[in-house]
């Protein structure tokens, strides 16, 4: 009986930490410590960390951090609005790069799908969140997920990011 209640104590005592450890997970509000539609400078404060680059040309750019270096943020006007995720990248919708259509389709039968706007062979696969404010998007050429990425909208909708 002892045992048993050390046993419960130290899962108690090691269920933050690991919890702490887990891999952030892409979605249509965010990214770890990332929230879309925060101001950038909270995002940093939050993160400890300045966002590179430091000086940014115009009202629209993308900003990485060491803390994720899989990510790139979009910032519009001071507002992180939208992430984009390198292979590899955990996301809500449990799809990743190389993921076949019929494998979308079949865990989400609901997603929309758009044509592309370049390729002819390709697709926009969009989640979106429960208030369609925002969205997980993939982009899909010959079968296979080749792009994900995820924001408010219409930020995550816009095809050449910043322009």
């Amino acid at each position: 009986m002892r045992f048993a209640s050390l046993f419960v104590i130290g899962m108690f005592a090691v269920l933050p930490a690991l919890a702490k450890t887990e891999a952030p997970v892409l979605s249509p509000s965010g990214y770890g410590l990332v929230q879309f539609g925060q101001p950038l400078e909270s995002v940093e404060k939050n993160l400890g960390e300045a966002a590179s680059p430091k000086e940014r040309e115009s009202a629209c750019d993308f900003v990485t951090f060491r803390k994720y270096p899989r990510i790139r943020f979009m910032v519009e006007e001071g507002i992180v609005t939208r992430a984009d995720a390198k292979a590899g990248v955990r996301n809500s919708a449990k799809i990743g790069v190389g993921s076949s259509l019929a494998r979308v389709q079949a865990m989400h039968p609901g997603i929309k799908i758009m044509p592309h706007k370049y390729d002819d062979k390709g697709h926009y696969l969009i989640l979106d969140s429960t208030d369609g404010s925002a969205a997980v998007l993939f982009e899909e050429s010959r079968g296979k997920v080749t792009h994900v990425r995820a924001g408010k909208k219409p930020s995550v909708e816009y095809v050449e990011g910043c322009l």
